[in-house]
Parts: structure tokens; sequence; C-alpha cells
């Protein structure tokens, strides 16, 4: 989980790089048809058809639609936002999978978990300050992205409960994605130039790569156990943004991410104890 964290924050950061010369329809679709072929590349021929053999075919669907939905609304987000408020903002989604485990999954949520729901509310609200920035009427993206992010979270685990494997999951992720913008970046295509292919190439590359660490996450541990690992990718945010962009956060933001970090580390202290 960790890993597909600070990965995610590469696919973000490598999707403001993009932002600037590409349409939205591009760099979505960059995501799912550049990372399929990567995945079929890898597996042997003779198992492709097993790859996309599954018991739940709609779970699979609605999980593919789902990061589709993600990657409109943040690549919408990093385009007019600092990548570490909008990855902060994002992380509303998954407070929401602590405050959903039960009633979707059946799992047992411990006050330690909705006080960390609490306080990570606060602290996206202390970033996002709503109507009181000049481009705050553009957190609604991340804000869209965050409640399509917890629900990724919650049908990948459900997945997990009913012996999918990763690698279906992801197979069907990329597929449906890949289905689902090619129409989308076909009527909103711009000219690309070669460096922007390589960017669109490893776009696609470390997307796979994150979905994938996080489907064999969700199929090994509960929901509740592994939505505070997913902080890592504010760190990867506030790296990237700092070092390419030069988009340092403010003493808000740096407030907010404690905030987070924190109710992360006391629900894992928690259920520890």
């Amino acid at each position: 989980m960790s890993v597909s964290a600070f990965i995610f924050g590469a696919v973000d950061g490598l999707s403001k790089l993009l932002a600037d010369t590409q349409a939205v329809g591009q760099i979505v679709w960059a995501r799912y048809a550049l990372a399929l072929p990567v995945l079929l590349g890898t597996t042997r021929p003779t198992a492709w058809v097993s790859l996309f053999r599954t018991n739940a075919p709609g779970l699979q669907i609605a999980r593919g639609l789902t990061p589709l939905m993600i990657s409109i609304t943040m690549v919408l987000g990093v385009r007019y936002l600092p990548l570490a408020e909008t990855t902060v903002i994002l992380f509303l989604g998954p407070f929401l999978v602590v405050a959903l485990a039960a009633p979707f999954l059946g799992e047992r949520v411990r006050l330690s978990s909705w006080i960390a729901v609490i306080v990570g509310f606060l602290a996206v609200v202390i970033v996002a300050r709503p109507g009181f920035g000049e481009l705050s009427k553009y957190t609604i993206f991340p804000f869209i992205a965050a409640l399509f992010y917890g629900l990724l979270q919650l049908v990948t685990r459900r997945l997990g409960e009913k012996g999918e494997k990763p690698v279906t999951t992801l197979a069907w992720t990329l597929l449906v994605g890949c289905i689902a913008s090619t129409p989308f970046a076909i009527v909103t295509w711009t000219p690309v130039i070669a460096t922007d292919w390589l960017l669109m190439l490893g776009l696609g590359i470390v997307f796979g790569f994150a979905q994938l660490s996080m489907a064999r996450a969700f199929t090994h541990a509960p929901a509740a156990v592994l939505t505070p690992f997913s902080y890592v990718q504010i760190v990867s945010a506030v790296m990237f943004g700092a070092f390419v962009f030069g988009d340092v956060p403010d003493a808000w933001t740096f407030l907010g991410i404690a905030m987070i970090v924190g109710a992360g580390i006391y629900v894992v202290r928690n259920r520890a104890a």
C-alpha cells in the first residue's frame, strides 16, 4: 500500500506536467491505454484469456470506472491547484473508507478510527479553506476525486474478499478505463510532441504499477488497516511539487498534512495495542 501511494503521487505529478499542453482526455487515456500493453507484454500470450477470467464482472467494471472518475477530476485539480494541496484534499477519501467499512464491508471500526475521520476532515477544511482563496472554487475537483477514491478502496477490498487475483483486477481496470476514455481522448485530441509521448508512456507505466500494488494490498488486509498507509502519497506529492514545480506548501497546508499523518499513525498505534 505504501508503494502504491508513493507511485500515485508520481502519477498526479506527471499529469500536472502534461496538463499545460495536453487535453484532459488525452492524459486520462494515457493512464490506461499505455499501461495495458505493458501488462499484456509482461504476461505470456497463453495466459491472456485467463488474465480476464473473473467471477465478479459487475464489480470489476465498477472498479474500472471508479479510477477513471478519479483520473478526470484529479487532472482537472492539478491543472489549477498546487499538487500538495490537491493531494491533501483527495485524502478525505481514505477517511470515508473508515466511516463506510462497517456498513459496506462488515468490518469493525474502532473509536480511534472515528476520531481520525474527524481530524482528517478538519485537516482537509484547513487546507482547502473553501471561500477564502482565489483558487478555492477549483477544490471541487479533488473533493469529487476523494469520494470516488473512497469508493475505489471499498470495491477493491470487496473484490479481494471474493478471491479475485490482483492482476485480474488490474487487467479489468485498464481495459474498462481504456475503452471508456478512448472516445473522450479522440474528441479532445491535440498534437503531441516526442517529449510528451515519453511522459505519457511513463504515466501509463507508473499508473499500472500503482493500481497493481493497491489491488495486492487489499487482497491481503482489511481496508481500515491499510488506509493510513496511503498517506505516503502526501509525502510523494509534496516532494514532486517542490522539486519539479517549485510549489512549497504554505503553513496551513503543512498543518493539514501533519494532522492527516498524525491521525493515521494514531489509528495504527491503537489497532496494534
